[in-house]
């Protein structure tokens, strides 16, 4: 029964999942123009040279001349395979950058559970074998008023 409904939930998240990255696909391709038109606007913007021959190649080469559904399969199925893409920005591919930040990512996230439930479970069962009490609704109130206000500002209230 619970294999069966475990089989069921990843059957369910494929298709959820296409349809998640064909949406995220459209936002992308919905502002007009791409990557080198604003390229060569900046390029132009400084009064540099714009050799359309480079910027044709390399929109051959990043696959911008293809229609936007072959475009779309073709990031899927690069995605798929661990290629992101290249930074423009960067001038590196992006599993390059983001591998450093997505460690960090992953390591304050560890961090911010480990001392979460530091904190939670000892006033956790202070609360169960202390129920009623003074201390029960003092750490009650401290843990709403924790979740009531907003990440943002309690961030800039602790700076």
């Amino acid at each position: 029964m619970l294999f069966r409904y475990i089989l069921w939930r990843i059957a369910i998240m494929i298709p959820t999942l296409l349809l998640i990255s064909a949406v995220i696909f459209i936002i992308i391709e919905l502002p007009p123009g791409d990557f080198f038109e604003s390229y060569i606007a900046e390029l132009r913007a400084v009064g540099e040279g714009v050799n359309m021959a480079e910027i044709e190649a390399l929109r051959a080469e990043y696959g911008f001349d293809k229609p936007p559904v072959v475009r779309y399969f073709l990031w899927l199925a690069g995605m798929l395979q661990g290629d992101f893409g290249y930074s423009f920005e960067y001038q590196l591919p992006v599993s390059d950058v983001v591998g450093d930040r997505l460690w960090l990512t992953v390591l304050v996230s560890f961090v911010t559970i480990v001392f979460t439930w530091v904190i939670a479970f000892p006033i956790g069962m202070y609360s169960a074998t202390h129920q009623y009490s003074w201390g029960d609704y003092g750490l009650t109130f401290l843990g709403l008023l924790g979740i009531a206000i907003p990440n943002f500002m309690l961030a800039l209230i602790l700076m």
